[in-house]
């Protein structure tokens, strides 16, 4: 799993959100290598975020996500919130459901996403371009997903793919269904230009060989009309899309549209809601997300651009929250 490439320098602590706050080995991904080097059950297992900033501060290339995503196992419990994802009607039952409990992970989960809308559906099977909103994106950030379509149904005939793109499961102990997700996915877009607006999926999709845009990524490499915004905003960069770089096409955008950046300290820093994090580790969760809110706020900016819905719902709890379409 390429793990013996840890050399055990310490570079990945100060990157780990939960080291961060715990300041235990146990909680570190070197901590977490040496529990799977040697086969050893370790609660740091689970306490990982899977943010993978850990990767980008490796100098020894370990493929931390990889060899963690080949330990974990989904519990029953999981794996019925990954199928949810799966089916963006049935999330959006689920959330309204959850809307309505008043104790347990349903109480939690109502707390983070207080309101759900159903999915927009447009199955154009001639369709230029295919939006792919994200399985929260498209019932949780409905008004994202509508202004997304009408800004490129101006230029393109546009069809939406509601669904999921299977990290939740390939982070969570599900790594089999994550593979047969992408290879669904590829046979679906095959040939097709897709637009994503979930720029965590993205990077995944982008890592599991699917060939897919970024929105931002899409409106700077096709040169897409901007308009003129006087504002100013801070800019959270999602962790796995930082990862991959991506996340330098919001700024492009941003810059072309002549917004103001006020750039917060370590913009990719974990936001805390980490997939499904912020239900099974929530005191943990709570933590992270303090140490993100005082990030944003001292960057002095009231508004976030950030691009992945579990990001932007851990953030709306103390900041105004946009993504990149929103401005359009």
């Amino acid at each position: 799993m390429g793990l013996e490439k840890c050399v055990h320098c310490g570079f990945c602590l100060e990157a780990c959100p939960t080291y961060v706050i715990t300041r235990s080995e146990i909680h570190s991904p070197r901590g977490r290598i040496l529990a799977v080097k040697l086969g050893i059950p370790s609660e740091g297992i689970e306490t990982c975020v899977f943010c993978r900033r850990c990767e980008a501060a490796c100098p020894s290339g370990v493929e931390y996500g990889e060899s963690i995503s080949s330990v974990r196992k989904a519990d029953f419990l999981k794996k019925t919130i990954h199928r949810i994802l799966e089916n963006s009607n049935l999330l959006y039952t689920s959330l309204k459901i959850a809307k309505h409990s008043n104790k347990g992970i349903m109480y939690r989960i109502s707390k983070f996403i207080p309101e759900s809308f159903p999915p927009l559906i447009s199955n154009d099977k001639n369709a230029q371009i295919i939006l792919f909103p994200g399985c929260i994106t498209s019932v949780v950030f409905r008004k994202t997903v509508e202004k997304a379509f009408n800004y490129l149904k101006k230029y393109f005939t546009v069809s939406i793919y509601n669904g999921c793109c299977g990290l939740p499961h390939y982070a969570e102990g599900e790594k089999d269904r994550a593979l047969q997700i992408a290879q669904k996915l590829k046979e679906e877009f095959k040939g097709k230009i897709v637009v994503s607006l979930s720029s965590n999926c993205t990077a995944h999709m982008k890592e599991m060989g699917i060939n897919v845009y970024d929105f931002s990524e899409f409106l700077v490499k096709y040169n897409m009309p901007l308009p003129k915004i006087n504002s100013e905003v801070t800019v959270h960069d999602p962790c796995h899309a930082n990862l991959i770089g991506i996340t330098k096409y919001n700024r492009e955008v941003l810059n072309r549209m002549g917004i103001k950046i006020k750039e917060m300290e370590d913009p990719s820093f974990e936001c805390g809601a980490g997939g499904s994090y912020f239900v099974f580790q929530g005191e943990l969760s709570d933590k992270i997300m303090k140490v993100k809110e005082e990030k944003v706020k001292e960057s002095g900016a009231n508004t976030v651009i950030s691009t992945n819905p579990s990001c932007s719902l851990a953030m709306m709890r103390y900041s105004k929250v946009v993504h990149i379409a929103d401005l359009l």
